[in-house]
């Protein structure tokens, strides 16, 4: 139900429009049902943000009428609940003494701030101003319902109903009380009377959502909780909630719409991986790739870099995907799968040399693509008993990548020089290009991987230096 142009009209005829001056007659007590279906417009209209135009109305309304408390009361409902607005309902209280309404809202407000005592007193002040004032009742019986006292809760439930026989609050208060006392069928019927006398009521809406997926029927429970979202389109408990039962459904896109809403109202670990994973299942990689990056920068130790890579690499994005694999590497590098994605990263971009360093950190999982590059670029584990003979068995396997690599460029010739650092086990711990005019991925890689393998005369530590040139 949507609260239309000419309800403020209907209030202000139902109404009294002058305060109670010497010698006048009392106040004619307002009609509550009017109030009461203005006040679940403000509040629809606040879940929805768009309050805006509920706050002019009231406000123009309460300056046509200054001596009418209700579109004033009104007015102040409309306005953000904080310590100003309860301020105002004191100077409301205070400024019509013989209405109840300042101290209703009063009462409405400690019960949103907890504070159920100072509740208690607001309501006993209203009802000894307007005794038949049920709105107060109303109150009184949200105030009960928090407190345990379920039987006192249904029956003001009930007296509200007996003023108001439609009134979606109490039908919906009736609805959790009936659902607290475990009576299934009351509850849904009761929320459905609810929800009947107020189409945007989103408490009936959520109840009766929760009563269909306790039972798992989700396809009943989804239906109920799009109805949810679409009266509190910034609820994100409900567009959560929402989400998962569209996945439970089979609805992946729906799911993944949801998360994305959920998402942009609040940022946090768990709702990132949930989109994530459900645009995955959608196939959306954009989005997917978008949500695993904020994971990162919420909670690194939930990133996926390596899916991230995967992403990328599928876009053909090459050097997107090496620095999503150097994030995951440089959180633990011993990811075995992360050396393997950069490996063939570099194997892409024909960058050989880095592409067998990073396949052997992978280890075993590498083995296959380690074996078919170095069996490609002629790399072998190279032994002489001196330096001499060990250059020429080097540049035997060079000069075979070298000629390998003629097919593809004619032209190709130059000179590689490489300086080797060998420890007194023979082995090398340093390799430097010195000179390259060459420029040749696969003829360095040769060189490097052959010097950087090679077993070296033991006992004699220090550089060797090596040059191979080449000549058409």
């Amino acid at each position: 139900m949507k609260l239309v142009p000419s309800l403020a009209l209907v209030l202000l005829a139902a109404c009294a429009t002058t305060g109670p001056r010497p010698g006048e007659q009392a106040r004619t007590r307002p009609d509550l049902v009017p109030v009461s279906r203005a006040m679940l417009a403000i509040e629809a209209a606040e879940r929805k943000g768009d309050i805006a135009a509920q706050r002019a109305r009231w406000t123009q309304a309460s300056q046509a009428a200054p001596r009418d408390p209700v579109p004033r009361f009104l007015a102040i409902y409309a306005q953000p609940e904080g310590d100003e607005r309860w301020a105002q309902f004191k100077a409301l209280a205070s400024e019509f003494p013989d209405s109840a309404l300042g101290h209703l809202g009063m009462a409405r407000t400690y019960v949103a701030w907890n504070t159920l005592d100072q509740a208690d007193r607001a309501l006993v002040q209203a009802l000894e101003i307007e005794p038949d004032e049920w709105l107060a009742v109303l109150v009184r019986a949200r105030v009960s319902e928090r407190r345990g006292r379920t039987e006192a809760a249904a029956a003001d439930y009930r007296t509200v109903l007996t003023a108001d026989p439609e009134n979606p609050d109490a039908h919906l208060g009736l609805a959790r009380v009936a659902r607290a006392a475990g009576d299934v069928a009351r509850a849904e019927a009761e929320a459905t009377l609810a929800l009947r006398a107020y189409p945007d009521l989103f408490g009936a809406y959520a109840l009766l959502g929760e009563l269909a997926a306790s039972r798992d029927d989700v396809v009943t429970a989804a239906d109920y909780w799009t109805g949810a979202v679409e009266a509190a389109p910034r609820d994100r408990t409900a567009r959560v909630t929402l989400a998962r039962l569209l996945e439970k459904k089979g609805d992946v896109a729906g799911a993944e719409a949801q998360w994305k809403a959920a998402v942009d109202l609040k940022e946090d670990a768990d709702a990132l991986a949930a989109l994530a994973q459900t645009a995955r299942a959608a196939k959306d990689a954009a989005t997917e790739q978008r949500a695993l990056e904020r994971l990162s920068a919420v909670d690194p130790s939930s990133a996926e870099w390596r899916r991230i890579a995967e992403i990328r690499l599928a876009a053909q994005d090459l050097d997107g995907a090496e620095k999503a694999l150097r994030r995951a590497l440089a959180r633990d590098p011993r990811d075995a799968q992360a050396s393997l994605g950069l490996g063939r990263v570099h194997a892409a971009r024909g960058d050989t040399q880095q592409a067998i360093e990073a396949f052997r950190a992978a280890g075993g999982i590498a083995r296959a693509d380690l074996d078919a590059l170095e069996r490609r670029l002629n790399v072998e584990k190279v032994g002489r008993p001196d330096v001499t003979q060990l250059q020429k068995a080097i540049q035997a396997l060079v000069d075979r990548t070298y000629r390998s690599r003629l097919a593809e460029a004619p032209s190709l010739s130059g000179t590689l020089r490489l300086r080797v650092t060998a420890d007194v086990a023979g082995a090398a711990t340093l390799v430097e290009v010195l000179e390259d005019s060459v420029h040749d991925a696969d003829v360095r890689a040769c060189a490097y991987w052959n010097l950087r393998d090679a077993v070296y005369p033991q006992n004699k530590p220090g550089r060797y230096s090596f040059t191979f040139a080449f000549r058409r």
